[in-house]
Parts: C-alpha cells; sequence; structure tokens
C-alpha cells in the first residue's frame, strides 16, 4: 500500500505500537476479532461466520462496540 501525505512519517505512524492485536472470540454463538477497549468493551474489526444472515446482524459489523463476555472459556474459540 502506498500513502501520499505531506506528513512525517512519524507523525502518521505515531501510537501504532502501543496498539494490542484483535482477539477471536466466540459472542453469542459467532467468531469474531476485536480490538479490546478499556472497561470490558472491544471494537469488532472482523465476523468470521458461514452463516449469511450474521453478516446482516449490525451488531457485529466492523466497527460496533460490544461488552467482551466474562472468561477464558469463552475468549478462545
Amino acid at each position: 500500500m502506498i500513502l501520499y501525505t505531506h506528513l512525517p512519517l512519524e507523525q502518521v505512524l505515531a501510537g501504532l505500537d502501543e496498539l494490542e492485536a484483535p482477539q477471536d472470540i466466540a459472542f453469542e454463538n459467532v467468531m469474531l476479532q476485536v480490538q479490546p477497549l478499556p472497561g470490558g468493551k472491544g471494537r469488532v474489526v472482523r465476523l468470521i461466520s458461514p452463516r449469511p444472515e450474521d453478516y446482516l446482524n449490525p451488531r457485529y459489523a466492523p466497527g460496533a462496540v460490544i461488552a467482551l463476555p466474562d472468561g477464558p472459556e469463552e475468549k478462545n474459540f
């Protein structure tokens, strides 16, 4: 990917190393890739499902904020 900008590279990439990697979680029997947020919440990055109707649900859309499930057994699918 090529990014054309007049900003210095240090300013464009500032804070990139502080981001956590997305986690795969099972949420309401659907696999989601979620970016952890403060307060036990997460932002949906990607939906992983073979069912087409899951992609029509706005709760699973990328950018949606969900409450992360409690317990390690639900976080790893």
